[in-house]
């Protein structure tokens, strides 16, 4: 007798998360926050006008002047993090998960 296996059910269940997350900080946002946000807000509206399954899904305040917002889609959080690089200077870092669709984009100006 001859046993099928499969061999799909020994591999781990492969979960892709989309999305990514932007942490702004420095000194400069203490001063420049309400401007900083706004075009982290205008970038998430314009992606969303183009397809509405990409959006800014959440902008948060944390400790220290860190703001963190979470956008649904991973190239929507990259566009915005050249945007501010672009727009502001600064020191930006990418970090991608391995094997994921996902980045975490730091951002920071100290002067």
């Amino acid at each position: 007798m001859k046993v099928e296996r499969h061999y799909e059910d020994f591999q781990k269940p492969k979960m892709i998360e989309e999305g990514g997350l932007i942490r702004l900080s420095g000194k400069f946002l203490l001063d420049h926050e309400e401007e900083v946000v706004n075009l982290v807000k205008h970038e998430g509206k314009l992606a969303e006008e183009r397809n509405p399954l990409h959006k800014v899904i959440t902008i948060e305040k944390a400790d220290g002047g860190v703001i963190v917002a979470k956008t649904s889609e991973h190239n929507l959080a990259l566009h915005i993090g050249k945007r501010l690089e672009h727009a502001y200077k600064g020191k930006h870092e990418y970090k991608f998960l391995k094997g994921e669709k996902y980045v975490e984009v730091l951002w920071s100006r100290d002067d």
